[in-house]
């Protein structure tokens, strides 16, 4: 095996692990809200009583699930925008304009991971008011958002930069159009 080829086959294992994480993070994350909002309106309508922490619980999960979709969404380069553009250009732009996309990318969600971690220390010291649960803890799921994201930009840099792997336009797939 040649050296771009393992190290794109170490791009592409890195991209499913990443996707199947994402995936578990939604699924497990958008149960968990709809338990919480079906148990309060069963309490509240069936019980007559109310629940003080089903208003903090969906605040605390919320920002885990919208950090996997994000995460899903770049993994599959599901991005509309990034879609029409590259459609547009012949086969050798496509490349180019990914490369200068995902290197991008890639220096910009690296930048806010780092920073990020910072702020997620200084929340830690918040609690919620009903849980008591640390404030730290909806903003890691920013902080794991932009290390992920910045990891699908380097693993993209990968196939497309040293690999040189063509850029894929599939507008009618579900599954995301650059591929």
């Amino acid at each position: 095996m040649t050296f771009p080829s393992s190290l794109e086959s170490a791009a592409r294992k890195t991209e499913a692990a990443i996707e199947s994480f994402s995936k578990s993070v939604l699924l497990l994350t958008g149960f968990a809200l709809l338990g919480v909002l079906f148990i309060n309106v069963f309490v509240r309508y069936v019980l007559e009583g109310s629940m003080e922490a089903a208003s903090e619980l969906p605040a605390l999960l919320f920002p885990w699930f919208v950090m996997g979709g994000i995460v899903l969404a770049a993994v599959r380069g599901a991005h509309v925008a990034m879609q029409l553009t590259m459609h547009l250009l012949p086969v050798k732009g496509r490349r180019v304009l990914s490369i200068f996309i995902h290197g991008l990318s890639f220096a910009v969600f690296a930048v806010l991971a780092w920073h990020s971690v910072e702020n997620t220390m200084i929340a830690h010291d918040e609690l919620s008011t009903i849980l008591h649960v640390p404030g730290s803890v909806g903003y890691a799921a920013l902080t794991v958002a932009f290390f992920l994201l910045a990891v699908c930009a380097f693993t993209a840099l990968i196939r497309y930069g040293l690999c040189a792997e063509s850029v894929k336009v599939d507008l009618a797939s579900a599954e995301g159009a650059v591929v």
